[in-house]
């Protein structure tokens, strides 16, 4: 969702000249406008950019290569048929994608078919999903889209190190969820970890919210970790956030840009 996204970058600008942008993933699937998310991104200096599981989906379905490779053998057909109910229709129609091509190519897939329906995909936004990072590291801290098991070091090696030689590593950090009594489980981390994927719902008031109190969606700061997916493209009152690790402060904005 483009608006959010650039209502928040303003809204940062506000506080801070020159911030140091890391996100944690899943730039497509997510609304209406996933080719002006990418667009936008792109023209975010210095930005770095973790891979999301969705990201690594529309990888399989553009490039025919995946970094968790073990749920789609890399297989192009079987990509597009998983993720059409989970977004992919959205993300195909933001770059010109007929309906009707879309449902003929799920009824009757063909090589060209599914070549037509991903013309319209610049070679910049290619090169972007492809060249993702599983892990992004700092001295003080590190950012991997989905889960870091508690008891899986993140130094002396790291998880950069992990990743390259475990392939059920890389499904986790991609794909896993944190378990809501490991959010306070201590961790053999030394550094602070930041984690999306999972909306934050999911752990009930200790994201700020419950289905029968309702509440504002917050991100979940555990031991040494901090879950930032707070729903903006899940919830109508889903916010997308901005954490600053160094003030252990967060701005928001709705799901129309506007800071709450």
């Amino acid at each position: 969702m483009s608006a959010p996204l650039k209502g928040l970058v303003d809204a940062v600008a506000k506080s801070d000249s020159s911030p140091k942008w890391i996100f944690v993933g899943d730039y497509i699937n997510r609304g209406p406008d996933s080719r002006g998310v990418i667009d936008f991104l792109l023209k975010l200096p210095g930005a770095r950019f973790c891979r999301g599981n969705h990201d690594d989906i529309f990888d399989v379905i553009l490039n025919g290569q995946s970094y968790v490779d073990q749920l789609t053998n890399n297989n192009r057909w079987a990509a597009y048929k998983w993720f059409m109910e989970h977004g992919l229709r959205e993300t195909l129609a933001s770059y010109g994608a007929d309906d009707a091509a879309m449902r003929a190519v799920l009824d009757h897939p063909t090589s060209s078919g599914l070549e037509g329906l991903t013309a319209r995909v610049p070679q910049a936004h290619r090169d972007f999903i492809r060249n993702l990072l599983p892990v992004i590291e700092e001295p003080d801290l590190f950012i991997i889209h989905a889960r870091w098991d508690p008891a899986t070091p993140d130094e002396d090696p790291s998880p950069a190190t992990f990743l390259d030689v475990d392939r059920d590593l890389r499904k986790t950090a991609t794909w896993g969820r944190f378990a809501p009594a490991e959010v306070d489980q201590p961790k053999t981390w030394r550094r602070t970890g930041f984690f999306g994927h999972t909306p934050v719902d999911y752990y009930g008031t200790r994201g700020g919210y419950s289905v029968q109190g309702g509440g504002k969606l917050i991100p979940v700061v555990g031991e040494k970790m901090v879950l930032l997916d707070t729903a903006v493209a899940l919830s109508p009152v889903g916010r997308l956030t901005a954490y600053c690790p160094e003030t252990s402060s967060y701005v928001q904005v709705d799901r129309q840009g506007h800071v709450v």
